[in-house]
């Protein structure tokens, strides 16, 4: 066999590799796709060090993981109970995403609900884009603040970023809607002054 020729490779622009690895559970759609989708509107260069997205079930957890636990503002949550984590890079190892599909779609699993593209989208990138916020805390942008927060804080800027370009009918609503946020608010701030009127009274 010959030898295969190595060239270089622009590591800022290379993307996690997203990885099934599921037992008993089957996915009620192509989930693969959608997370390679999701991270193509990440910034590259909040992707670097990221080594690899993996998408999983609890059920596909050893019952020594399924004992385990992990840290979440300061307390200790079952791993079998969480959505998704990040594991940093340690001792020579890559940093590396997993997502609990089953628990994730779990709340939208009654119904028709996943059938619907941007609300099954909406389900994953939740998790996703919290956990993206969690490298990019861990290795570009690092703060002195809850850990969970800053991954929040990630999140919210990178889901709009991906469903304005996914769904670009978004945009157009958005500029349709805009003129009405004023007096939406100021409704919605009448409302609450009147109702604590009355709770005082």
């Amino acid at each position: 066999m010959p030898d295969i020729e190595q060239t270089d490779v622009d590591v800022s622009t290379r993307r996690p590799v997203v990885i099934s690895n599921f037992s008993q559970y089957v996915p009620p759609f192509d989930v693969v796709r959608i997370t390679r989708r999701m991270l193509r509107s990440v910034p590259p260069e909040y992707l670097v060090g990221l080594d690899s997205v993996v998408l999983t079930s609890t059920d596909s957890l050893s019952r020594k993981r399924l004992r385990s636990t992990a840290k979440s503002r300061k307390r200790k949550i079952k791993i079998a109970n969480t959505r998704g984590l990040y594991h940093p890079q340690w001792n020579g190892g890559a940093a590396w995403i997993e997502v609990f599909v089953d628990r994730t779609l779990e709340r939208w699993a009654k119904g028709l609900w996943l059938r619907i593209p941007i609300i099954r989208d909406m389900a994953l990138s939740h998790v996703l884009f919290h956990e993206v916020g969690h490298h990019i805390h861990a290795t570009t942008r690092p703060e002195f603040r809850e850990r969970e927060d800053v991954a929040e804080s990630w999140r919210k800027k990178l889901e709009p970023r991906y469903f304005m370009r996914q769904y670009w009918w978004l945009r157009v609503l958005g500029y349709a809607v805009r003129p009405t946020l004023p007096l939406l608010r100021k409704v919605s701030t009448n409302h609450l002054k009147a109702k604590r009127g009355q709770a005082a009274s």
